[in-house]
Formats: structure tokens, C-alpha cells, sequence
């Protein structure tokens, strides 16, 4: 009998399926490129979730994967879907701040295309005023109305009136072109919140935001604001990833994506819609939200470090940040720590190696002037250079750009 138990294990040994080895992220961004649409005409979008737009209200979506994040994800062939049958929804954006509205319109899909739409504007979000009616091609691509003259606005409403014959309509972008009349208001996201109906807490520390989201099982976050849109890194049990918020003016709604790992486009969760809530006692624990990143994916970026126009460390607004930066690279030793700055949001590559190049350096020279242990830090200028994978909208270049935290992965 011992005999057979050690042949069976042996065969079974012999038969194990071989695990492949993980892709590179050449081997990501170079599967993805043919996929990649063409986005430019979304980054003058003023109702781009980048550009801090968020959603404030909405009547309804087929999914929460087909939601209305998806009209200002930057994305051209995301889709927000109507209920099958109830093709009159309304979608309510707040503009990241007091805009003037050159021109308005949408895109659709030819599979299930959206035929009439209705544009309303406020100043308040409380009292709305007809802007114009569209009635779309039935066809693919951005359809627009010059306005005429150009209108103020603070909020957008867009109303999906009827579709060309099918049992629902999509919409792939709500675009509005024009320009900002105001700096942003400043936003606050401590608090808390109902987030797709499950409570949140948030707390803002030194240029940090961090805390909790109970989807079913508690998500815990870390991250900052970029100026127009908070990220975070998230885990929950064995996932991971990462989360863009955008915020109302008034500072209370929220809107976000979700993407697990990285901001990849084939890795997109459901969209987040949050409200504040009333606060009531609740757990003060805190898991070691980037440590535990970094440990499994080999890098965690750092978005609670904060730059000026110059490209200059803040440090004073950056301080909790660089407090875990330094706590990490402690705890991690001997393992050497490389800081990576990337950042793919400028007009070419040269531009953003000179924006990494002053980033890391200002960062070095911060935590020289706070007399870390640097010995086994290297700091690396990347710009655009190989980054994690396929970049489809402005918000995924958002979140891959910016300071991150490399450490060989622990055995």
C-alpha cells in the first residue's frame, strides 16, 4: 500500500499544471495597445472625472458596471446603459468648478444608440435651466452643439429622452468644451459617507486621507489629493487596487472608479456613488494599508505626497506621507527601496522627464534634510518610461502618475 501511495504521488507530482510566469508590464501595455481608443478629445472635456467632474445624482443604470461614471470616465467606449425598457434617465455632473459652456453634446453606440438628449445648467445644482435638445445620428463618435452664446454653469443634467428601436440606450461620454471662469474650492473628504449604500469613514492627515469602506467586507484606503481628484490604494482581504474619487464643490457627493491591481481598463470594478451620512462610533483600527500593498504587488504608490506648480515637495502637506515612506523603508530592511517618479500626463516625453527629474530630487532632498538613512534608497526619474500597463483616459494616466514605493517582493 505504501508503495502505491508513493507512485500515485509521484504521477500526481509529475502532472501538476505548470504556473505560468506573471507578464511583464511590457508584455501588459503591448497586448493592450490596438485596444487603446483614441481619447484625445476627452482631455478638453470639462465633464472628465480627471478634470475633477463628478457625479452628483442619477435615476438609474442597468448596472453599477454600466453606471453614469462611466459618461465621465475619459473613456470613449465605456458605456452607461439604461434599464432595459426605461430609457428616460436623467444624469446630474457637477463641473469641478464655475464654467463657461462653449459647447455640449454626447456620443453614443450604433448596437443600442441614443437618439434625443436633453441639456439643462445651473449655477446652484438646485435650480436647473434649459440649455438645448439633441437628437443624435445614429452613429459612432462625439456629436456636439455649439452654444451660442457660451453659457455659465456650475452643474450639467443630462436627460436620455428615447433611442433608434431598442429596449435600451447607451451613452458613452457627456462632453461639455469651454473653459473654467474660477481656481477650484477646496475640497474636504473626511467624514463620512454612504457609498453605494454601504457606510465609509475618511480621515485627512497631513496631506493623507485614509480609513474604511464596508462593501460587505471592510476595504481599507490610503491616498490624498492630486487637486482635482483623491486616490487612493485600497485592500480588502486578499484584493487589492486602487480607487479615483472626485468631489462635488459643496463637498458632499462623491463619485468614483475602481480598479483592481492596477489601473488597467480590462481590470475596472463598479462605479461608487457616496453621500455624506451621519458618523456614529466606529472601529478606530487601521490596517497597514501600503506596507501590505507594496508586499504584494512590489511597488504602492505614494499619493499622499503633494507638489507645487513647480514640481516642488510640499513638505508640510506631505508630512504623514513621508512619515510612512520613511517607517517603510525602515521595516523593510535589508531589502534595498527604489522611489520611482512617473508622470504621463504632459505634452511629450521629454516634458514629463523633466517633471519626474524635479520631483524625485525635491523628494530626496526632503528626506535628506530629515537625515533618513538613504543607503539603500535609489531614486529613479521614469517620465513615461515603463510604466504598469495600458493607459486608455486621462484618469488612469492620473493614477500612474505621481511618486512610488518599490520593494523586492518577500519570500
Amino acid at each position: 500500500m505504501s508503495a502505491v501511495c508513493c507512485l500515485l504521488s509521484a504521477v500526481c507530482k509529475n502532472h501538476e499544471p505548470v504556473i505560468p510566469a506573471r507578464p511583464t508590464p511590457e508584455q501588459v501595455r503591448a497586448a493592450h495597445i490596438e485596444e487603446a481608443p483614441d481619447d484625445s478629445a476627452e482631455r478638453h472635456n470639462l465633464l472628465n472625472i480627471a478634470r475633477g467632474a463628478a457625479i452628483v445624482s442619477r435615476t438609474g443604470e442597468i448596472t453599477l458596471e454600466n453606471s453614469a461614471v462611466k459618461v465621465i470616465d475619459g473613456d470613449p467606449r465605456s458605456d452607461w446603459m439604461s434599464p432595459t425598457n426605461d430609457l428616460q434617465q436623467s444624469i446630474t455632473i457637477s463641473l469641478a468648478t464655475r464654467s463657461r459652456i462653449e459647447a455640449i453634446g454626447a456620443s453614443s453606440s450604433k448596437r443600442l444608440p441614443a437618439k434625443t438628449v436633453r441639456y439643462e445648467t445651473s449655477l446652484d445644482g438646485r435650480t436647473f435651466r434649459p440649455l438645448v435638445t439633441q437628437t443624435l445620428e445614429n452613429e459612432y463618435g462625439d456629436q456636439y452643439i455649439d452654444i451660442k452664446p457660451p453659457v455659465d454653469a456650475a452643474y450639467v443634467r443630462a436627460s436620455t429622452i428615447d433611442g433608434y428601436n431598442a429596449p435600451g440606450i447607451d451613452l458613452r461620454s457627456i462632453i461639455a468644451h469651454g473653459s473654467e471662469l474660477a481656481p477650484l474650492p477646496p475640497r474636504s473628504i473626511s467624514g463620512c459617507w454612504s457609498i453605494n449604500t454601504f457606510p465609509s469613514e475618511l480621515t485627512e492627515v497631513a496631506g493623507t486621507a485614509y480609513g474604511w469602506f464596508d462593501q460587505r467586507e471592510r476595504m481599507w484606503l490610503d491616498g490624498g489629493f492630486d487637486g482635482r481628484v483623491w486616490r487612493f490604494v485600497w485592500i480588502r482581504g486578499p484584493q487589492f487596487g486602487l480607487i479615483a474619487f472626485s468631489e462635488s464643490p459643496d463637498n458632499m457627493h462623491i463619485s468614483g472608479m475602481k480598479w483592481f491591481e492596477d489601473a488597467d481598463p480590462h481590470n475596472v470594478g463598479e462605479g461608487l456613488f457616496g453621500d455624506r451620512r451621519q458618523c456614529t462610533a466606529g472601529s478606530k483600527q487601521q490596517l497597514d494599508v501600503l506596507r501590505t500593498f507594496a508586499e504584494r504587488h512590489g511597488f504602492v504608490p505614494l499619493y499622499g505626497l503633494h507638489f507645487d506648480d513647480a514640481n516642488h515637495l510640499i513638505a508640510n502637506q506631505s508630512a504623514y506621507a513621508i512619515g510612512e515612506l520613511a517607517r517603510i523603508v525602515h521595516d523593510v530592511a535589508p531589502r534595498p527601496v527604489r522611489l520611482v517618479a512617473r508622470e504621463l500626463r504632459g505634452a511629450d516625453a521629454k516634458a514629463d522627464l523633466a517633471v519626474s527629474q524635479a520631483r524625485i530630487e525635491s523628494l530626496r532632498a526632503e528626506l535628506q534634510r530629515q537625515k533618513l538613512d538613504l543607503s539603500r534608497v535609489t531614486f529613479v526619474a521614469a517620465g513615461r518610461e515603463n510604466y504598469h500597463t495600458a493607459v486608455w483616459s486621462e484618469i488612469m494616466r492620473t493614477m500612474q502618475s505621481g511618486i512610488e514605493l518599490d520593494i523586492p517582493l518577500s519570500r
